[in-house]
């Protein structure tokens, strides 16, 4: 199973990320234990991952970019990089600087995504869950669990849950939920949002999960660092 490290960037650095709660986001220095920077490319360096999450979250918000710190990630591991696409020329200038674009649900619909898809096959999507409903700017009033199964039909690569209620707080996760997902979708399912140790990481294997996000368990030392480098 792959083990993803997830590097939440605001304004040139990485951030601890909380619930969503982006505003309240502080360098990820000020919380770590396995390392003193904030800086993307030192703490890639330090800690040697085989491929990263990259949030852009300037430019999810729509307040400028973090492309040229991406970028210089992007020269040390893989990349998958969510940044708020809208439109398929998001994606487009996104695989300028990473190996794949995520497209969140938050801001775009499922024509964007079919429109991609005939574009590149180096997407995945983000269904982004908070509250157990998802999280979107969007005309999408579909469960979580429809979603899955619409995007059944769509030739992406991975499909990405991310549950922001839990992101950072190192709670553990809805197995229930994510069992009827994994069950559910044809596309390899990788998941993030409250995942806090090496317990959470077998569960999400015997689920069939294909990937894991980690960020919160990783600096506070629950998830070895090795297990970022296999």
């Amino acid at each position: 199973m792959r083990i993803i490290l997830v590097l939440d960037i605001f304004d040139g650095i990485v951030v601890h990320a909380v619930r969503g709660e982006r505003e309240r986001y502080l360098p990820i220095a000020d919380f770590s234990s396995v390392c003193d920077t904030s800086d993307a490319v030192e703490i890639v360096r330090m800690l040697n991952p085989v491929e990263v999450y990259a949030a852009d979250l300037n430019r999810i918000r729509g307040i400028g970019d973090n492309f040229s710190v991406i970028n210089d990630v992007s020269r040390y591991c893989k990349t998958i990089l969510s940044c708020g696409v809208r439109s398929v020329d998001n994606v487009s200038q996104g695989l300028l600087v990473a190996d794949t674009v995520t497209i969140g649900t938050e801001n775009a619909d499922f024509d964007v995504i079919e429109e991609a898809c005939r574009m590149t096959d180096r997407i995945d999507v983000n269904i982004d869950i908070m509250n157990n409903r998802i999280l979107t700017n969007t005309r999408i009033s579909l469960t979580p669990i429809e979603a899955v199964e619409k995007l059944n039909s769509y030739p992406i690569d991975h499909l990405i849950i991310i549950d922001l209620t839990k992101v950072g707080t190192a709670s553990g996760i809805d197995s229930g939920f994510l069992e009827d997902a994994v069950a559910c979708s044809d596309h390899p399912v990788i998941f993030g949002g409250g995942v806090r140790d090496m317990d959470d990481l077998d569960l999400l294997y015997d689920i069939g999960a294909d990937g894991a996000l980690v960020a919160t368990g990783v600096h506070n030392r629950a998830i070895p660092v090795v297990m970022l480098q296999r």
